[in-house]
């Protein structure tokens, strides 16, 4: 008769301390995020303002069509939910940001139901926890060319089965992120290099990720010329960040200001290098080093800008990743990856309560901001412009590593600039932020702006507005952020 021993304790079959530790860290984001309204103090702003105030297509989502996949996945959900319930716009907001942030839990879920071994959903909830403070489009993107590999890479899952996952997926993938054709030619390179090593590296995955890379390319040069950005004020930050992942210098750059960016990666790689009995492998000193480096950083970095540019080096470092997993023994890895995911977890968890404190500090500032235009009284929003903008603070390299340095000015230098204080989507912030009772803008008045709305769409909007609020809103929107 045979015996099993129980899993440990906090464990269940198949489900491991490492899945407890990172779906902690991603209860604690959406936790912060949603409560301190993360989304409005980036591009996420746009997002959730036009599922609020009308057709959100129209308004925003379609500005960018080769990406429509992973918009409506990541902000579909509330621009449908405003148009079946009424709820106040403080509820609305939160909800959008928790479903914005279950879509990683969502892919994880997936993964997990299709998956041969447990790496594919860890390794992908890991990098979408660095994602997804910033509306990414690379989390839908990577999510569906993970479960996409997971079905190839499945011994049990027939020939007909595979060829119909690719029919389904790849269009999908397409109309994502170009990034992904990155993701997909280096690790078919990867996968390439580890045959040639001797590592066991399954050959069809590289062929079939190599095929992938040239389609999403064609697709993207394709997407591009059938639907060129809607808003020309738009196409300018599209291209002027393009070349980003591919620079091998800036990508290096972004190490260097955001360290923890490195070490999140390192720790990734960490068991693969293990796993396929690499010359250089990271010893059990150097994790408990990196630990004590990402969790310096965690605490007293920078975070908004770490989540911006974690953007640039996430395809390489996920498809690296893997690569180097797929080539060790399942088990091997499984087992190697433990003390590298729970120290990735605890890295985040650690930024992420950094990060809530630094968003409760501008959402308290914002306030006093706020307050004398909400006390004026009159029909809301009370709508006003900014005054000047504030110098420039000095660009010193120490608050970067050290933000706490920039005390007693820390929201002056710190929040302020970095947070979106004198930005664009400070106007949408203040509007829910003050229950939509205020609105301080930044004129956009120099070249090259992004702006953020389109005209004939908001003109429509004002046809069927929610109520008096919302057509003042849209008025404003129409006379100073629309093209």
């Amino acid at each position: 008769m045979k015996v099993t021993s129980p899993p440990p304790p906090f464990e269940l079959p198949g489900f491991e301390i490492s899945d407890w530790a990172l779906l902690g860290a991603l209860l604690i984001v959406t936790v912060v995020g949603s409560s301190q309204m993360s989304l409005l103090v980036i591009d996420g702003a746009g997002s959730i303002t036009a599922a609020w105030l009308g057709n959100a297509w129209a308004l925003f989502y379609d500005q960018v069509t080769g990406r429509a996949v992973s918009t409506l996945l990541a902000f579909g959900p509330a621009w449908a939910l405003s148009g079946w319930v009424d709820l106040p716009a403080n509820v609305f907001v939160g909800v959008a940001h928790v479903l914005n942030f279950a879509v990683p839990l969502v892919f994880w879920l997936a993964l997990r139901a299709i998956e041969p071994q447990r790496i594919f959903s860890r390794l992908y909830l890991a990098v979408a926890l660095v994602l997804v403070f910033f509306t990414s489009e690379l989390i839908p993107a990577m999510g569906l060319w993970m479960i996409w590999l997971a079905v190839l890479d499945h011994p049990q899952r027939s020939r007909p089965a595979k060829a119909i996952a690719t029919i389904v997926i790849a269009p999908l993938v397409v109309l994502t992120h170009p990034a992904i054709a990155i993701t997909s030619i280096v690790f078919a390179i990867g996968g390439l290099a580890l045959r040639l090593l001797g590592r066991p590296f399954p050959r069809h995955l590289a062929i079939a990720s190599a095929a992938m890379g040239v389609l999403v390319t064609a697709g993207y040069f394709a997407t591009s010329a059938l639907w060129p950005a809607t808003n020309p004020s738009l196409a300018g930050q599209l291209q002027g960040g393009q070349y980003n992942y591919v620079d091998p210098l800036w990508m290096l750059g972004t190490f260097g200001f955001f360290p923890m960016l490195a070490v999140f990666w390192l720790l990734l790689l960490a068991p693969g290098l293990d796993g396929t009995a690499a010359r250089w492998r990271l010893s059990r000193t150097a994790l408990v080093i990196l630990a004590v480096i990402g969790l310096w950083f965690a605490l007293n970095g920078t975070n908004i800008l770490t989540w911006i540019f974690a953007r640039s080096t996430a395809p390489v470092a996920l498809a690296l990743a893997l690569c180097l997993a797929l080539a060790s023994p399942a088990a091997t890895w499984l087992q190697a990856a433990r003390r590298p995911l729970l120290i990735f977890a605890a890295i985040m968890a650690t930024a992420a309560v950094s990060y809530g404190v630094d968003l409760f500090l501008f959402g308290r500032a914002s306030d006093a901001r706020l307050a004398p235009l909400i006390a004026a009284g009159g029909p809301a929003p009370n709508i006003a412009p900014m005054g000047p903008p504030s110098p420039p603070p000095t660009q010193r390299p120490l608050p970067v590593v050290f933000k706490w340095l920039a005390a007693p000015d820390y929201v002056r230098d710190i929040i302020n600039p970095y947070y979106g204080g004198e930005r664009m989507t400070f106007a949408f912030y203040s509007f829910f932020r003050s229950d939509r009772r205020a609105v301080l803008y930044k004129p956009l008045d120099k070249k090259r702006e992004w702006v953020p709305f389109m005209c004939t769409a908001t003109d429509d909007a004002l046809k069927r507005p929610r109520d008096a609020i919302d057509v003042r809103m849209l008025r404003f929107i129409r006379e100073q952020y629309c093209v």
